[in-house]
Formats: structure tokens, sequence, C-alpha cells
């Protein structure tokens, strides 16, 4: 049984008490940091609809007839190889790298950074483009995000688009008349459910087949996906992204569901999505507990290495010229995958926003925060993984510290999905 208090939560209550007990821990900090953004959205009501499905099912060219801009870049090879992010304002591009950079560029420009031809397996380094248009589908804070298509020749896409989902909040999850559902998509829609709590289902391409054979398309579609959404109705909407016929009944749909349910729906949301991350901690502590566990011999061995990374660091930001700040996201980068890579630990840094071209940090403070970056990660991975700690007190206090964090992750985790 889980204690009364913890059941009878809000959901947003539920929300901060996970991320009170994952921030007191640097072993879930990267979690943390999750559930932090979570209840920003939640408090915010910042609603994210996102454009999913299999490739070259016409989600560009579908989501500019929602946005009624050509935002999007369409094409006949696969373009969206990078998540892109569409939110209400001015009309401009923006280029968001991994190392924290943010670009502007042309609209014309975009097919650079997101087609899977001009930038191959993200060579690049391109974390999302985002997009602002004065579309009357964003202008009450909506954001729309268009994802790579699955089930394409390329690898990078599928795996993008699976990372993505979990953003979103409502889907728009689209099929076509050219093609039944296949397992790609079943398989794929089986995940979004565990995240999404809101689904529209556009059937697109019905300026190229008959009412009949219209008809009969929707049928099945209707059947199954009622089945697989465990529900008696599934919304449906017949749509063309070529002619625009149908699009108007969806794009009022959805906004009349975010005017009426978005807390609702955010909340519902928000409660997946905590699930997951929660689950995702708890496999954190597990891997720490195997960290901790290592023989002397071993540890020894992979903090020398960590030691020497560090080493390497400290010398490389000695010969920096210039893009202090960027070279100190990419150190963080640097270092998190390391950290992964020895210990098996998802070691979270918040990766600071750099503007193209804008220097904001001179030589010496960016040597001084490359010492304090080495210092504040050799000192946390003594402290949580107790290298060489023969205090058998601090030893104690800490395991316990560890199995009472993963009891209450446990009972709020549970306390959701009994509900």
């Amino acid at each position: 049984m889980l204690p009364t208090a913890i059941k009878d939560m809000t959901v947003l209550e539920k929300t901060k008490k996970a991320y009170e007990l994952m921030a007191a821990d640097d072993a879930v900090k990267g979690q943390a940091s999750q559930v932090d953004h979570l209840i920003e959205k939640l408090e915010a009501e910042d609603m994210t609809v996102a454009i999913i499905g299999q490739f070259k099912r016409g989600k560009s060219a579908l989501a500019n007839r929602i946005l009624g801009d050509d935002v999007l870049p369409i094409g006949i090879v696969p373009i969206t190889s990078a998540v892109t992010r569409v939110k209400y304002g001015k009309r401009k591009a923006e280029v968001h790298y991994n190392n924290g950079v943010i670009e502007d560029v042309g609209f014309g420009q975009l097919h650079h950074f997101i087609s899977e031809q001009e930038n191959k397996n993200n060579e690049l380094g391109v974390a999302s483009v985002v997009l602002h248009t004065p579309s009357k589908f964003l202008k009450n804070g909506l954001t729309f995000v268009d994802t790579p298509g699955v089930g394409s020749y390329h690898k990078n896409n599928t795996e993008v688009a699976y990372e993505h989902m979990k953003e979103s909040d409502a889907v728009i999850f689209l099929l076509s008349v050219d093609s039944p559902i296949n397992q790609i998509e079943i398989d794929f829609l089986k995940n979004t459910k565990e995240f999404a709590a809101k689904f529209y289902f556009a059937v697109n391409k019905i300026d190229e087949v008959s009412e009949e054979e219209l008809s009969a398309y929707m049928t099945y579609c209707e059947s199954l996906l009622r089945e697989m959404m465990e529900a008696d109705n599934v919304p449906m909407f017949a749509v063309s992204a070529k002619t625009g016929k149908g699009v108007e009944a969806l794009e009022e749909a959805i906004l009349k569901d975010c005017k009426k349910n978005t807390r609702e729906i955010m909340e519902d949301s928000t409660a997946k999505k905590l699930v997951d991350v929660i689950n995702s901690a708890l496999t954190q502590l597990d891997f720490y507990w195997t960290a901790m566990n290592l023989e002397y011999k071993e540890l020894d061995k992979r903090f020398a290495e960590i030691t020497n990374t560090l080493l390497a660091v400290r010398e490389k930001a000695k010969a920096c010229e210039g893009n202090y700040d960027v070279h100190l996201n990419e150190y963080k980068l640097e270092l998190s995958k390391k950290v992964r890579e020895l210990f098996g630990m998802d070691y979270h840094y918040d990766i600071d926003v750099v503007k193209f071209g804008v220097i904001e940090m001179d030589k010496d403070d960016f040597l001084n925060n490359v010492n304090d970056l080495c210092n504040d990660l050799s000192e946390t991975l003594d402290r949580i993984l107790l290298y060489r700690e023969e205090n058998a007190y601090t030893v104690c206090h800490r395991i316990n510290a560890i199995n009472r964090l993963t009891r209450n992750l446990r009972r709020i985790r549970d306390s959701i999905t009994e509900d």
C-alpha cells in the first residue's frame, strides 16, 4: 500500500516531489533537470503538438497547411532529419546546435541543416531547428513540432523521432491512403502512447483515391486504431495536404481541445512523462550501484582514466584562442560522454546558450570555468562513488540515502500507474 499523502497528491505536486528528491542527489541530477522542465511546462500550460508518423506520409506538407505558411521545406526524398519546432512570432529561423550555439538563418537555407542528403547523420551537430511564424494556430502559445519520419533507410532519422516523441503532449499521427497501416507505424504508435495524452489521426492524400476507396480505408483504420488505443472512438480526419481539403476540420478540433482541455491534457501527459523519467532515474541508480561495487583495481583504473581526461581538457583549454563559450560547452559534452563510458552513468551539465558570433567570455574567465568544471566532476565522482572512502558511517549513510531515494521514487511512480 502507498502512503495516503502521495496517493492524494495532484500531478503537479507529485512532479515537484520527484524533483525535490532527485535534485538532492548528484547521481540523478540529469533526471532532476528533466522533471524541472516538466514542472515549467505544466505550470505554464505550454502544450506541444507534434506531427509524427512514417517517412513520406506528407508530414511537413500537412504542417505547412495547418500553420498557413510554407515554413517547412518539403521534397521527394526524406527532408526532415532533425526536430523542427515552430513557435508564434515574427517570421524567422534559428538553428540550435548541440554545443549551445544558436545561429539565425534564412528559410531558404534550412535544407542545408535538416536535409538528410546535405546533413548526413547530422554531421553538423544540429540539436533542433526553431522557426517563428505569426500563425493563428500558434497564437495562444502552442508549440508545433515536425519530427523525422520513422522507417526510412536513414537510421538516424528513426532514432531522433523516437527520442523526441517523448516531448509531445498531443499528437497528430499521420497515415496515408497509399499504404495500409504497417508494423513500423504500429510499433511507433505503441511507443508514443506512453508519453502523449491526446491523439488526432489524420489520413493524408485523399485527393488520390475515390470516395469508395477512402471510405473503405477509413473504416479499416478506425477499427484497427480503436483496438490499439483501447478506445471506443478515435478522432479521425481525412485530409489532403496538397489541396487543403479536410485540414481546417483537423485544425479546429485541435484548437478546441487546447482551449477547453489544455490543463487536463497537460496533466495526463506530464504524468506519463514523469513515470518514464522516474524509471530512467531508477535505472541510473542501478548503474550507480554497479559502478560503486566495482573492485578497487578496476575502480582505480577508471578513476585514473577520468583523471587523465581532465588533465587533457585543462591542457586543451590553455591552447584555446577565442570561442571560449562554445569550447566550454564542448568540454561539458566530452566529460559527460566519458563518465557514461567509464561508469555507465549520465552526468548532467547545463549547456549554456551561445549566440552565433557573440563572445561573452574572456580567456581568464574561460580557464577559471574549465578549472571549476574539472574540479567539480572529480569531487562529485569521489563523493557519490565513495571512492577510497574508509569511514563506515559515511558509507552507511550514503547507502541508506540511495535506498530511501529508490523507495520514494517507486512510490510516486506506482501512485501514477495505479490510477
